[in-house]
């Protein structure tokens, strides 16, 4: 009875002429990947990283062959929904709520809608996607929704990414109001997919996946709701919902050829849970990890304001976050008494987020290493989760390079490199210029360039920014908000005097929750941990002790180096042996697994990042 809402009925493609979808879809090409190194500070090498530079990448399909992918899945679902139409029709059949849709149905049996609601347009939504799936040898073609979460992630649901080849057979289209026939929109592949290794698709539980394009969009695009934003969910808070599916329960319904939102107050898990056992008969509704919004459906389309068929992986809204993943609901989302489910994103951030913010050198979803030899020689070592793949060559000139971290600071999927310059003192950034698609450097004159340690562990202030702390010699700390395009707002001082001596390291999320947190070793080799809170004014609460005996020649902290989600640490022995410690998620003494040997020889290196 329950029903993942992505596509059985596909009625609103068969609205749309196929000649008219040709037509729509023949416009926007990709970003171009290759580009000229520009000429940087004097104490600096030109241009960026060159390991980056190859392995960047390339369209997954021509922009046509993109586009052709969406017109075959919209005449292919056009044709099926016209026989499953005639079907019914010589069956007598009334597809109610209380004998379709039964649980454990194969993905190529279930469906994409919002009944009710209004017209929108994409100025105000501009991070909703289309994504379009179609495999002819599979007979498998459907439409979902999405949410862009970083100018190349999307945010959607499990059920519309889980056992299928994205990279092969999906084609991602934004920036257009209209589904498939409006010229504005762009289009582009899926370089990556993930969708949350317990997926249920039986129970439909951990419904939440994530989508890595094959290039960055312009659009503007939305936070997660984070673990700790409870009032986001307060019964009665509205919400508002997103999609361009069916527009009504009814045979015959169409999705809709423009996108739509509905305003739907979010209902308490209890409330949701009886409702839904009374309309199903079942006890499917996992109270935690999803939630209902709106009001009871009445038994038919007036009077009824709900997300349906093919508002499947859209967004719920909330203050700008995402609260929710439109996931399931039941045949025809018009039963009397039922509501629509939503996965409950906050209680899924931990597994998303690093997802989302996994950008690398080698774009794989694993972070990778840097090292300098004392003559400037600049070598780059991609992770091959437990292992680190032989070293290439990067240029020569870096000998004057104090130190380095590597960062993506606006979000573009690009690696950015931070540097401070030994001839003048100050900060850089080495970074991938759109307006000529070639890298180039930037002076970050918003932070001085004299601290004694610096880490950018993420956004430690909640608007998923990334941003920078420094240590002063004092051992006060100086936090500095990211403004997202390489400077960084004005300094904040978070720890007056009290950790002088102190090295400051650590990216993305160590203990599980999906905050970025600090890591801070003493100068006794004590390891702290600092579990991020995403608020600027407290940003870490009380710390943790890690580890004791930290006493290493060197540390690598770029994130997740096995491509597990959670990050990691790379440190390097007085021997030359370079170790990986593997984060657990935990929040204790337990934050590292047992390490494992990445070689030895690292000695030969000056400056490892």
């Amino acid at each position: 009875m329950i029903r993942a809402l992505r596509g059985r009925h596909r009625r609103a493609v068969m609205a749309l002429p196929v000649a008219a979808l040709a037509l729509a879809l023949s416009c926007a090409g990709a970003l171009a990947t290759s580009a000229s190194a520009a000429d940087g500070p004097a104490g600096l090498p030109d241009g960026g990283i060159a390991r980056q530079q190859t392995a960047a990448p390339k369209p997954t399909a021509s922009d046509a062959e993109l586009r052709e992918r969406a017109v075959k899945a919209a005449k292919e679902e056009a044709a099926k929904e016209a026989k499953e139409s005639s079907d019914s029709a010589k069956a007598g059949d009334s597809t109610d709520a209380t004998d379709a849709g039964k649980a454990g149905e194969s993905p190529s049996e279930q469906s994409p809608f919002i009944i009710g609601g209004t017209e929108t347009t994409i100025s105000s939504a501009p991070w909703m996607v289309q994504l379009y799936y179609y495999d002819e040898a599979a007979d498998q073609s459907f439409f979902c929704g999405g949410t862009l979460v970083a100018p190349n992630k999307v945010l959607t649901a499990a059920h519309c990414v889980a056992g299928l080849d994205w990279q092969q057979f999906g084609s991602v289209i934004s920036g257009t109001s209209n589904l498939l026939d409006d010229s504005t929109g762009t289009v582009a592949g899926v370089w990556r997919q993930w969708s949350h290794p317990k997926y249920d698709e039986a129970t439909i539980k951990n419904d939440v996946a994530v989508l890595t394009l094959d290039r960055p969009l312009e659009q503007q695009w939305l936070r997660l709701a984070a673990s700790n934003d409870s009032s986001l969910y307060t019964p009665g808070t509205t919400g508002t919902v997103y999609g361009w599916g069916l527009t009504s329960g009814a045979d015959g319904a169409e999705l809709s050829p423009t996108l739509r939102k509905a305003n739907l107050p979010v209902v308490a898990d209890s409330t949701c849970n009886t409702a839904m056992q009374s309309v199903i008969g079942e006890d499917v509704f996992a109270e935690g990890s999803m939630i209902c919004a709106g009001t009871p459906a009445t038994g038919g389309d007036d009077g009824t304001i709900s997300p349906c068929n093919g508002d499947s992986g859209g967004p719920l809204v909330v203050n700008g976050k995402i609260i929710g993943i439109v996931s399931w609901g039941v045949q025809g989302c018009t039963a009397e008494g039922a509501y629509p489910v939503f996965t409950k994103v906050s209680s899924y951030t931990w597994a998303a987020q690093p997802r989302i913010d996994d950008t690398d050198l080698t774009f794989d979803g694993r972070a990778d290493v840097l090292e300098r030899t004392p003559s400037g020689n600049l070598f780059a070592q991609a992770s091959k989760g437990t292992s680190l793949a032989t070293r290439e060559y990067q240029g020569n000139g870096w000998e004057n390079t104090s130190w380095a971290l590597q960062a993506d600071l606006d979000r573009d999927f690009y690696q950015d490199l931070i540097v401070r310059d030994k001839t003048d003192g100050k900060l850089y950034r080495s970074y991938m210029d759109h307006s000529s698609m070639e890298w180039t450097w930037m002076q970050i004159s918003s932070v001085w360039g004299g601290y004694k340690s610096y880490a950018i562990p993420g956004d430690l202030t909640g608007d998923a920014r990334p941003d920078l702390v420094a240590l002063d010699a004092d051992g006060s700390v100086y936090l500095y908000p990211g403004k997202g395009n390489g400077q960084f707002n004005s300094k904040v001082k978070v720890v007056s005097g009290a950790w002088k001596g102190v090295k400051l390291m650590g990216r993305g999320d160590l203990s599980g929750d999906g905050k970025a947190d600090l890591l801070v070793r003493s100068s006794d080799g004590t390891l702290w941990l600092y579990r991020g809170t995403g608020k600027a004014s407290a940003p870490w609460s009380a710390r943790i002790k890690a580890r004791t005996g930290w006493n290493f020649t060197s540390y690598v902290t770029n994130g997740d180096v096995n491509g597990d989600g959670i990050a990691d640490v790379m440190a390097r022995g007085s021997d030359g042996t370079l170790w990986l410690y593997r984060g657990t998620g935990k929040a204790s003494s337990d934050l590292f697994s047992s390490r494992i040997s990445l070689g030895t020889g690292f000695n030969q290196y000056n400056l490892m990042f």
